[in-house]
């Protein structure tokens, strides 16, 4: 009999002492929990697409800057920018088709000018990673071309044979005077001699140049 009393009661003390330690209690918000509860995370700012590194890609109406030459172009919808203090970069791929729009301050000393030309020329040659055919050298005075760009008069050089990442294609040289007493623009478009999308999206690129 008390065998069976204690198994009888045994479930009802392992709630009273449940209750002694604190089992059954109702739940309290204290003030921190509250405040806790109405804290919002507040997102990151967007990036500031100054680097390749932050992997902003283009969508189809983005304008990307040019700073140093008060210039805007439109990349390639999903191409990666990267507007620089210097240069504004648009790439497909680090060894696709790509785009690098740069300046240099002209000038009135023929020398300085060309000086200036030619240092402008391997800064931007460097940032997109392309080598031109040995013994290329742009002859500044006498363009392979010009066009009209929304009132911007381009000055276009072609290298034959530059390579990026081992594919050959063609490099364009271009360069524009602006306005008196600014820099001018001194960019690079470069595509593989197979890239029929790249060569396309390269010269759209340019053709959307605009002045500030």
């Amino acid at each position: 009999m008390v065998y069976r009393t204690f198994k009888a009661i045994a479930p009802l003390a392992l709630l009273v002492v449940a209750a002694a330690c604190g089992g059954n209690k109702p739940d309290t918000e204290t003030a921190d929990d509250a405040n806790t509860a109405q804290v919002v995370e507040t997102p990151p700012p967007p990036p500031k697409c100054e680097s390749l590194d932050e992997k902003c890609a283009a969508k189809k109406n983005t304008v990307a800057k040019v700073k140093s030459a008060k210039l805007t172009f439109h990349p390639a919808e999903s191409w990666m920018y990267a507007q620089g203090d210097a240069q504004t970069i648009a790439q497909v791929s680090e060894e696709g088709a790509v785009v690098v729009f740069g300046s240099y301050t002209p000038d009135k000393d023929a020398k300085k000018d060309t000086t200036a030309r030619d240092e402008a020329l391997t800064e931007a040659i460097k940032a997109i990673n392309v080598t031109p055919p040995k013994g290329f050298k742009v002859n500044w005075k006498k363009p392979e071309n010009t066009q009209t760009v929304n009132g911007i008069e381009l000055n276009v050089w072609t290298a034959a044979g530059t390579e990026r990442a081992k594919k050959k294609g063609t490099l364009l040289v271009l360069q524009a005077p602006l306005k008196d007493g600014e820099p001018a623009l001194l960019g690079l478009g470069f595509a593989a001699d197979d890239d029929e999308a790249g060569m396309g999206a390269v010269s759209k690129a340019i053709e959307s140049i605009k002045a500030e």
